[in-house]
């Protein structure tokens, strides 16, 4: 029972709605309305500027972060340890606070990434700045870049439910991006590149 409170306070800590927070307070915009509605940094970003889309993108890795560093430090052990991860991106992608809406979960989900294995955090980086660079599509560097977790986190010799957790990740990154894949295969997904 003592294992479960970790995942709790994993949910709760990626449900403050860091985003929307900052649309509102720096801009006083409401993310939920404007751009693509969804309520992540890269809309914040785009709708509210740069010093909102800023302070939600730290706002997001701090609170994820937070959860999964104190729970590494308590000792608890691998499996809960995912658990959290996963309950901190869920609890951004679902937040009660916003009614079970939220955010896509990728930075969330490279922040989680950082404290169980920080080489598939790298990969994960060095993929999505490649691919950005290259085509400038902030969803298709983030699919791509979850899908590298898990093989990099098996060659690094990450315990086997953080390696699982990974393939979970992507998938979900997968699934929340499913409107930005029909946009992409149509050819009418918005470039980021340049702004």
């Amino acid at each position: 029972m003592t294992g479960l409170l970790w995942p709790l306070a994993g949910f709760l800590a990626g449900s403050i709605p860091c985003s929307y927070l900052a649309g509102r307070l720096l801009a006083g915009k409401d993310v939920r309305r404007e751009g693509s509605g969804n309520v992540g940094a890269t809309n914040v970003l785009r709708v509210a500027g740069r010093a909102a889309g800023a302070a939600a993108a730290a706002g997001d890795v701090l609170k994820s972060l937070l959860p999964l560093l104190l729970a590494r430090h308590a000792g608890i052990a691998p499996g809960w340890l995912a658990a959290t991860g996963a309950a901190v991106v869920l609890g951004h992608c679902y937040s009660p606070f916003l009614g079970f809406r939220g955010g896509k979960g990728v930075i969330s989900t490279v922040a989680v990434a950082l404290v169980l294995c920080w080489p598939a955090a790298l990969a994960f980086g060095a993929v999505w700045i490649a691919l950005f660079l290259a085509r400038g599509y902030v969803s298709l560097a983030s699919i791509a870049a979850a899908f590298a977790l898990a093989p990099v986190a098996r060659v690094a010799g990450a315990a086997p439910p953080v390696t699982l957790l990974f393939v979970f990740l992507a998938l979900f990154v997968l699934l929340k991006h499913r409107a930005n894949v029909q946009r992409l295969r149509a050819g009418t997904e918005s470039r980021m590149r340049g702004r």
